[in-house]
């Protein structure tokens, strides 16, 4: 039987405050896609393998809240360099699992949508190094 995600707690750290985002959002999912690279010496081949995390993000557009997670995504992509965002994505009720760590933003957040259509995004993190297995600090 598949395990269903129940309760998901998915917060940034905004610099200020920690700020949860879990009700605006359908889908957020850690996914390690690593680059690996073949080397071939005098004594065989061996395979090296990097992490290459991203956090993918589903949810509603919320650009009338100055605060909000469209706006948080924005800004760092704005900066120059591109901002870092720290993350926090929790499993359970309560949260008993968690991943944390620092993620940039690979592109901007959707602005606007298809008439009568509920304003949604879809955005790709790219997660700056292994994310830790431990929540943010309060």
């Amino acid at each position: 039987m598949a395990t269903l995600i129940k309760k998901l707690r998915f917060r940034f750290d905004t610099g200020t405050e920690v700020k949860n985002f879990e009700c605006q959002l359908s889908r957020v999912e850690l996914t390690d896609e690593p680059i690996t690279e073949d080397v071939q010496t005098f004594c065989g081949t061996d395979t090296f393998s990097t992490a290459a995390y991203r956090l993918e993000l589903g949810g509603f557009q919320d650009w009338t809240d100055v605060d909000g997670i469209c706006d948080i995504i924005h800004v760092a992509y704005i900066a120059d360099p591109v901002g870092e965002i720290e993350f926090e994505v929790g499993l359970g009720d309560p949260a008993s699992k968690f991943r944390s760590g620092k993620c940039k933003p690979t592109r901007d957040v959707s602005f606007g949508g298809q008439a009568g259509s509920p304003l949604t995004f879809e955005q790709t993190l790219t997660v700056v190094g292994r994310p830790a297995e431990t929540a943010l600090t309060p």
